[in-house]
């Protein structure tokens, strides 16, 4: 409760903060000195502290415009409350102390760490309470900083070109995304010293270059931990994030970015706001004034045909080439990649067109942040559009268009609704988008659903209750992905035998996958011969991005029960272990440890059996339909309406009479959380 008082105390002052500046961005008599005095005002019983920096520089005009940015730029900016995240302590103390004596985390082993901490500390329950910067730096701190990276831009010879304003801009910040820590520059200063020693002739690109590969090859970029395993243990501080070596995907950035700023290289943190056909948010590092993107994302569902066709990779954790996948069902449309709509850029530097020193009503979170600036057209094709509305009357000023992410719609990005119509600027194409207002977190929807195609037309998805599909077929509730399909293709060469013999002399081969398995893969067994045991060999796989795995194996009796056994063989990785492929999930997978010189596992039967059929299942989303499974079809027309449930049969559904020109989503009742809309184009899928 107490924790719950401090931090409305501290919303509302960020809230009034953000008041005051919104009134001088939008004055017309604003002036810098205004902005600064308003600054140092809001710094409450801090603004001695920053006065002290002020008055520290008078006599030096460069670094008096240094502290001038830094502390007029500084509200907003807030730090985690160590005290308010105490309880996960022990578990970062654990991770820091296994990385010292042994320099990573070979085979998962951060996972063992932290869950033999959990059971010492099993009361890990966090109340996370930000500290305003802009009451909380000391002088000390803002001086030594402001000082160093002075020292920095001047010293270093791949600095030479920086300008003042990408060095105020992208070097001078001392922190990202509010994580800092007082120590950051002492501390690469110290660990990245002998690659400065041999980099005195290597130009801005090579330098950090060499730093963002030290890192990728030393920090551990992790999610599971964060998202599934234990939650509390984000946020953090920046120090138990560089003392661990290990963070999310933000986490790393945030790292590399003060890394390479503590290194006299210019960076900043970019982002976007959900994917457009896929859930949840990347971010990513980029380099002032480092090479332009050769050529932009155009959000087009294709195979990638070799390496080079790969485009803006640093947006994506995943290498999608991989020409090993083809033989795909005929009524099955790959998703090969992501979309994107919008690229933001977060500065330290607040932006004067910021939503967030303009709004007077309540806006989406992501869009509080009064630093965030519009860089789609660096990275994306896009084009500026007008989209028609239902109405010119308006709940809210400002309107949104929202993507799809996890099982809600998500502003991407906002606009000022002009009657019946609202501009929107640099959108990503290929993507569906929704006009609608933010009320308080309630969506309100302000016109209809469209697909902004390739050339910058609208197709609008306005369901057509009149003219129906007399018959629509329907074999996923969810995209059908290339990593997928990958883990799929990675199973091609296993091979089954059958025996009697303990020592499984009297082995005989009775199937090999030769094909991409669609979520299965199954055989019959002819004959009467019985057989005690089954060898899953998976020797001979193929090598591809995605580790081999298996989801479950089912094997049936000529009476079409299911067999009960033991599986043994190759070892486990973590907790992906070979239990899993009899649990009867088809989510949990066992992984074979590949370092292993015999990768093969072997079911007991226990007794000797007529086998009818074998059933394997690759590692997936599990997102097909499944026979036997409940399943509801909705349509969107303003909200998601009900065109009735069904109990799957043979692997899909099928529907008649439904509206053409629509858009669709299927939910699964029976077991299964994701979904996603799609269209139906001449009987197929297609997904955004």
């Amino acid at each position: 409760m107490h924790e719950d008082i401090i931090n409305m105390k501290t919303i509302k002052k960020n809230i009034f903060s953000l008041t005051c500046l919104m009134f001088l961005f939008t004055n017309c008599s604003f002036k810098q000195d205004m902005l600064l005095e308003s600054t140092l005002d809001l710094a409450y019983e801090n603004k001695q502290e920053l006065e002290i920096v002020l008055e520290h520089y008078q006599d030096d005009p460069e670094k008096l415009r240094a502290a001038q940015f830094i502390i007029k730029n500084m509200i907003g900016k807030q730090v985690i409350d160590s005290s308010s995240i105490k309880n996960m302590q022990p578990f970062y103390d654990a991770l820091t102390n296994h990385h010292k004596k042994y320099g990573g985390y070979d085979n998962d082993v951060q996972y063992s760490i932290c869950d033999s901490i959990k059971r010492l500390y099993p009361n890990t329950a966090i109340f996370p309470r930000y500290l305003p910067d802009i009451q909380k730096l000391s002088s000390d701190f803002l001086i030594r900083h402001i000082d160093r990276s002075f020292q920095i831009w001047r010293q270093y010879p791949w600095c030479k070109d920086i300008d003042t304003e990408t060095f105020h801009k992208y070097i001078l910040p001392y922190t990202t995304s509010n994580y800092y820590w007082e120590q950051a520059l002492d501390f690469f200063d110290r660990k990245y010293a002998v690659l400065r020693d041999t980099a005195q002739n290597k130009s801005n690109t090579e330098v950090s270059e060499l730093i963002i590969h030290h890192i990728d090859t030393t920090f551990l970029r992790e999610w599971p931990i964060y998202d599934e395993e234990h939650k509390g243990l984000l946020p953090t501080t920046f120090q138990n994030i560089a003392a661990a070596q290990m963070g999310s995907c933000l986490e790393n950035n945030i790292y590399q970015i003060a890394a390479l700023r503590a290194n006299g290289i210019p960076a900043v943190l970019n982002t976007h706001p959900g994917w457009g056909n896929f859930g949840y948010t990347h971010f990513w590092t980029e380099i002032i004034n480092d090479k332009p993107v050769k050529k932009l994302y155009d959000n087009t569902q294709r195979p990638y045909t070799s390496k080079d066709d790969m485009l803006i990779s640093d947006m994506f954790w995943v290498n999608t080439y991989s020409p090993a996948v083809k033989d795909l069902p005929p009524f099955i449309s790959l998703n090969y990649c992501r979309t994107v709509p919008k690229v933001y850029r977060l500065n330290y530097e607040i932006q004067k067109n910021s939503l967030a020193l303009i709004a007077q009503e309540e806006i989406p979170a992501l869009f509080k942040d009064p630093g965030i600036e519009d860089i789609t057209d660096k990275y994306i094709v896009c084009k500026d559009i007008k989209v028609p509305l239902w109405n010119d009357q308006h709940p809210q000023k400002h309107i949104y268009l929202y993507c799809y992410d996890v099982g809600k719609w998500n502003p991407v990005c906002w606009s000022v609704a002009e009657k019946k119509q609202a501009s929107f600027h640099k959108m990503g194409v290929n993507i569906l988008y929704l006009p609608a207002f933010y009320d308080n977190g309630a969506m309100i929807p302000a016109g209809d659903a469209f697909i902004l195609t390739g050339e910058g037309e609208f197709r609008f998805l306005s369901p057509k209750t009149t003219e129906k599909e007399n018959i629509a077929t329907f074999y996923t509730k969810m995209p059908y992905r290339l990593h997928t399909a990958i883990k799929a293709t990675g199973t091609i060469g296993t091979q089954f035998y059958m025996c009697n013999n303990s020592d499984l002399s009297d082995s005989t081969l009775v199937h090999t996958i030769n094909k991409q398995p669609f979520y299965i893969d199954s055989f019959n067994i002819t004959g009467n011969t019985k057989y005690r045991y089954m060898i899953c060999d998976f020797q001979n796989v193929p090598s591809l991005c995605e580790p081999f795995c298996i989801a479950e194996i089912k094997v049936f009796g000529k009476d079409n029960k299911l067999i009960k056994g033991n599986w043994t063989g190759t070892k486990n990785l973590r907790k992906y272990k070979i239990e899993n492929i009899s649990d009867g999930s088809r989510v949990s997978f066992y992984q074979p440890d590949k370092s292993e010189k015999q990768q093969r596992i072997i079911l007991d039967m226990e007794q000797a059996h007529e086998i009818g059929k074998v059933e394997f299942y690759p590692r997936s989303d599990d997102n097909r339909i499944v026979t036997g499974e409940l399943y509801e079809l909705f349509y969107w027309d303003g909200k998601w309406i009900s065109l009735g449930r069904q109990q799957a049969e043979d692997y899909k559904l099928v529907y008649h009479n439904i509206p053409k020109n629509a858009l669709f989503m299927i939910h699964n009742h029976t077991q299964g959380k994701e979904h996603r809309p799609f269209t139906y184009e001449n009987g197929k899928q297609i997904w955004w």
